[in-house]
């Protein structure tokens, strides 16, 4: 299954994104997120690794921002 979720970031968000990024194992449009301020997640299966990174990096604690929250919380909207 394919599909087509856009995301942006303006620079407040995109900066507070580079500097959560520090753990390891980020996923490849998340990467492409805190670089450049938006990312295509083309498939189910990469819009579901993204929400399981999201996930376990809130539940290890290994980072407290609340933008990660909120992409989370998109990916969940738009039924991933």
């Amino acid at each position: 299954m394919e599909i087509s979720l856009l995301m942006s970031l303006d620079l407040r968000e995109q900066a507070a994104l580079q500097a959560a990024l520090v753990t390891h194992g980020a996923p490849d449009c998340l990467v492409t997120l805190a670089l450049t301020g938006a990312c295509r997640i083309e498939t189910l299966d990469e819009a579901r690794k993204l929400r399981r990174w999201l996930g376990d990096a809130r539940a290890g604690g290994e980072t407290d921002v609340a933008l990660l929250n909120t992409i989370e919380r998109g990916l969940i909207r738009f039924g991933v």
